[in-house]
């Protein structure tokens, strides 16, 4: 008897510019569970309804949003992650984004 399929990451990209929302197209294509929000209140409220796997959003949204997100009980708990356009290049910060260039680095090695 075949396995039930594995059900999908869910993330939730808060997002104002197009290489953020590129990302969240990537993620599809990989797999993932995408949501997407434009601002910081909509990501707000959609973390909350949702309650993803983890977010991802925009260096620019970082500060209040965050703050907003990690002072209340239904998502504190979940793992963010803020891209930074640095050099022409997508970068990652956050705890979640550490353990993965590590996780990678291990893999490679």
């Amino acid at each position: 008897m075949p396995n039930p399929p594995t059900p999908a990451v869910h993330v939730l990209i808060i997002h104002r510019n197009d290489e953020t929302q590129a990302y969240a197209e990537y993620l599809r294509s990989e797999g993932f569970e995408a949501t997407e929000a434009t601002d910081s209140a909509d990501g707000v409220a959609k973390a909350l309804a949702l309650k993803p796997d983890f977010i991802v959003l925009d260096f620019d949204l970082d500060g209040e949003t965050t703050s907003r997100l990690k002072t209340h009980a239904l998502t504190s708990k979940i793992p963010v992650i803020a891209l930074a356009k640095m050099d022409g290049v997508l970068k990652a910060r956050g705890p979640l984004a550490t353990q993965m260039a590590a996780n990678a680095a291990a893999k490679a090695g």
